[in-house]
């Protein structure tokens, strides 16, 4: 009964720290290895180059939030079912 309890946390705790910012911007200096969500906070300073680019980064942001949600989807969808049913 507890994994769709599991799966929820799982999915909104991995939400929450693939958009986090703060600590890359603290912790790394070196232009090459920084995380997404920080890279495209930088590349927004840019002037535009072509709509292509900033699709390109919105897709590699869905797309491991959307493998993490397909892989947890049962339980996820099971949790939300189950919300306010008695006994």
């Amino acid at each position: 009964m507890s994994k769709p309890v599991f799966a929820t946390v799982a999915l909104l705790s991995f939400l929450t720290q693939w958009g986090m910012s703060l600590w890359p911007v603290l912790m790394v200096s070196d232009p090459t290895v920084r995380p997404l969500p920080l890279a495209i906070s930088v590349y927004q300073g840019h002037p535009p180059s072509g709509g292509g680019d900033i699709m390109a980064f919105g897709v590699m942001m869905v797309l491991p939030m959307l493998a993490v949600f397909l892989a947890f989807q049962r339980w996820f969808v099971q949790s939300v079912a189950s919300t306010g049913l008695k006994g």
